[in-house]
């Protein structure tokens, strides 16, 4: 029964099944506690996860360069296996980008918990996401808006893409306000794997570029989180499945360069998650909890080399900051030293 919560847990894929699961199983025993790790939130389990970057003050916003877009590569799965080099576009987009491949994922180290962290700025444990819940209600949380609507809220005109391959972000995640094109991937694609969801989110975003200019453009691609379920980290699937989707991110970033918006865009790529050489995630070890996140931009605030510290959480104060905006009182993040030479 352990096994059965824990491989639940671990496989988004299978969160639509897992209240009709859940149910034979309480009808088979007495006692459903399986499922307790599953529904909320565990504690810190010794793993410092909390910020230690700088929560930018008054006079350091002043002195911020800000940029006039952020656009966010959501890679899922992919945890640090881009210190492998195997990425050519992401080389070239980040060459003198800010990088880390230690970044810390949430505990457990699962996608809800992962994306939603993300874009409100505070651990799971205070905004309590997980699979199950992101599937099935949208998401409300008015203690813990994300960078959308808090974006919004202060500058009424912007508009922002939130184009998925695993659409829960975008219904339980994401909050349905206005400004806000929401697209489900496969319904661009038609059908296919993650190859093909990735250009189409590619050509997607390149054409939608030439007709609106979104403030936070972000893109979730699934196939190398499909690739390590089925085949494990730093399996031949799993690193074909980062170069191909590569190529994709780097028609993106070319498309911005021909728009002639690459140099005032902040380009971010983020993974939610590793994965075990055997497949799955959801636990400690370290190809599951490192993560990947690289920042780049043509202001020359940017400063090259690795950042400190970076949680999962934090990636809502950077977008924010690069923005030129204040971090709510909201947020328990922080942005990283060594990514900006305005902070450090």
């Amino acid at each position: 029964m352990k096994k059965i919560g824990n491989w639940i847990k671990s496989h988004k894929l299978a969160t639509i099944l897992t209240a009709v699961i859940a149910s034979v199983l309480v009808v088979a025993i007495t006692v459903p506690c399986v499922f307790v790790s599953y529904c909320t939130a565990p504690e810190y389990d010794g793993q410092d996860r909390k910020s230690e970057g700088i929560v930018p003050n008054q006079t350091q916003l002043a002195n911020a360069v800000k940029y006039d877009r952020v656009v966010i590569f959501g890679v899922d799965g992919g945890g640090d296996y881009y210190k492998t080099g195997i990425a050519p576009q992401f080389s070239r987009i980040f060459a003198n980008g800010s990088i880390t491949y230690t970044g810390k994922s949430q505990y457990p180290s699962i996608s809800a918990e992962n994306w939603c962290s993300m874009f409100t700025g505070v651990p799971v444990q205070k905004n309590k996401m997980n699979n199950k819940r992101a599937s099935s209600f949208p998401y409300t949380d008015a203690d813990y808006p994300t960078v959308f609507k808090i974006y919004k809220q202060r500058h009424e005109e912007a508009s922002f893409l939130s184009i998925v391959d695993w659409y829960p972000i975008n219904y339980g995640i994401i909050e349905n306000c206005t400004g806000v094109k929401k697209v489900a991937a496969q319904t661009v694609a038609g059908s296919g794997d993650g190859v093909k969801v990735a250009e189409a989110i590619a050509d997607y975003v390149s054409e939608r570029i030439q007709k609106y200019d979104d403030t936070i453009t972000f893109m979730h691609f699934d196939g190398v989180d499909h690739a390590g379920h089925s085949d494990g980290y730093s399996s031949q699937a799993y690193g074909d499945m980062i170069v191909d989707i590569d190529k994709s991110i780097g028609k993106i970033y070319d498309a911005y360069v021909e728009r002639g918006w690459a140099q005032t865009t902040l380009f971010v790529l983020v993974t939610d998650h590793g994965h075990t050489l055997t497949g799955g995630h959801g636990g400690e070890s370290e190809t599951e909890v490192n993560v990947t996140c690289a920042v780049a931009g043509g202001l020359g605030n940017i400063v090259a080399g690795t950042m400190g510290k970076y949680v999962t959480q934090d990636l809502a104060a950077i977008v924010l900051y690069a923005l030129g905006e204040e971090l709510p009182s909201s947020f328990d993040c922080a942005v990283p030293t060594n990514i900006f030479t305005t902070l450090g």
